[in-house]
């Protein structure tokens, strides 16, 4: 399953390789596995197709080129984890998330903080200097999570449609480190 690792993770029990549409199916199960996260943002289950949309999805005025879709594969080579995004966006030095999801057996271990660790590492290599994402109001200890790997609010939008619900995203921003 597995092509070349994209970037260095500080754990021997885990790899990050970029994911492909081949991969739909293990990805949709770990989208399945992650049914909570779908509850908090949009108040309904998994889409059985939240796998598949997600290689099909990009910004608009983006192409599939500033796309990066990575896993977080264990020792077994299955998906544990995923790491979504655009580069340059919404600027030429700044990458934005996504999605950044961790299947429940591997929560609460520091994976998330390692990804996010790696992932900064190699965007500094590219010339990347700072990483944005939107945080649903919702969905609280992702907020305290990114607080606490130094992401600050920047922002916060009005609220509007996710699923069945309405949510204000908290828009938070760090410098790569």
């Amino acid at each position: 399953m597995t092509d070349a690792q994209v970037f260095h993770l500080d754990d021997s029990d885990y790899i990050v390789c970029r994911l492909q549409p081949e991969h739909t199916e293990p990805l949709q199960r770990l989208f399945d596995q992650c049914a909570d996260y779908a509850m908090i943002v949009d108040g309904e289950g998994v889409s059985p197709t939240a796998a598949q949309e997600i290689f099909q999805s990009v910004p608009v005025g983006r192409s599939f080129s500033d796309k990066f879709l990575y896993g977080l594969l264990d020792r077994k080579e299955d998906i544990v984890g995923v790491l979504e995004g655009i580069r340059h966006y919404p600027n030429d030095t700044t990458w934005w998330i996504g999605l950044l999801m961790l299947a429940p057996e591997v929560r609460g271990h520091g994976l998330g903080r390692k990804l996010i660790q790696g992932f900064s590492d190699y965007m500094r290599s590219e010339q990347g200097t700072s990483i944005m994402l939107g945080v649903v109001e919702e969905n609280q200890e992702a907020y305290r999570f990114w607080q606490q790997l130094g992401f600050e609010l920047v922002r916060q939008t009005e609220p509007r449609p996710f699923g069945k619900k309405i949510q204000t995203v908290y828009v938070m921003r760090r410098g790569v480190t």
